[in-house]
């Protein structure tokens, strides 16, 4: 994959992993709670879950800049 192409991966993934954190209860007000998350992450384990959701794509995108050749 070209240095390019990894750049603008890795705005994508910062991008929408900050719009994740940014709009969280937006998120959970359009999809719903999750009764999983709810029931392992403890109350507002569905707000945790997105939040996490939004970490995890941020590092994803910064894996995939540094650690791909």
């Amino acid at each position: 994959m070209s240095l390019f192409l990894r750049i603008i991966v890795l705005l994508v993934a910062i991008g929408l992993g900050i719009l994740i954190e940014r709009f969280t209860e937006r998120i959970v007000n359009f999809v719903g709670y999750s009764g999983w998350a709810e029931s392992k992450l403890g109350a507002g384990g569905t707000y945790t879950m997105w939040k996490l959701i939004g970490l995890a794509v941020i590092i994803a995108g910064l894996l995939n800049f540094t650690l791909n050749k």
